[in-house]
């Protein structure tokens, strides 16, 4: 933490960056899946594929991964229980991909608040820390969660579920939640 060391700028806190002691780690192959469940209070709309692509764009650098291609963004109309803005990225270790449903069906969602649902899938043969989901969490906030499932598996030698999260409104902030994700 830069500064005071006082409680009340705990909250304030930025998300510790990735130094060369964070990810020596990392050179390590794991072939981590990262599989995300959001339910979400707002998502991109048609006229907002720059938003998913800046998002994508945003998390493979904060991650530290490397893109082989630019994130291809499409908005899927029909069926129309499937509609919302989908997304796919090459990385050099795999891929991300995810979509957005914008009209998901109410039964499946936790809270009245969730209008949208949120299906975040990344693959690395590489090793992905806590610290890299936080961030990728962290990139979620602007579509304001509600409920979130969240499992780590290595696929190294079997499916082994390495972590696995839930947060859900009624446990608190979304942002201290992330906050604390890493710890």
């Amino acid at each position: 933490m830069t500064g005071s060391s006082s409680k009340n700028t705990r909250k304030n806190k930025p998300l510790s960056s990735l130094t060369n002691k964070n990810t020596r780690k990392l050179r390590k192959i794991q072939h981590h899946h990262l599989l995300l469940r959001v339910e979400t209070k707002s998502c991109p709309q048609y006229n907002e594929k720059h938003v998913a692509r800046a998002m994508v764009s945003n998390i493979i650098k904060d991650i530290r991964m490397k893109p082989l291609d630019t994130p291809k963004i499409y908005y899927v109309k029909q069926p129309r229980y499937n509609e919302g803005l989908t997304a796919i990225t090459p990385i050099q270790t795999s891929h991300i991909a995810f979509h957005f449903w914008n009209r998901p069906e109410r039964s499946i969602l936790h809270h009245t608040d969730s209008h949208c649902l949120l299906e975040f899938d990344l693959y690395t043969c590489g090793t992905m820390t806590s610290r890299h989901i936080q961030r990728i969490l962290h990139h979620l906030s602007q579509f304001h969660p509600t409920h979130i499932n969240a499992t780590l598996l290595n696929r190294n030698r079997s499916l082994t579920i390495e972590k696995q999260r839930t947060w859900d409104l009624t446990q608190g902030p979304w942002t201290d939640w992330v906050r604390r994700f890493a710890q």
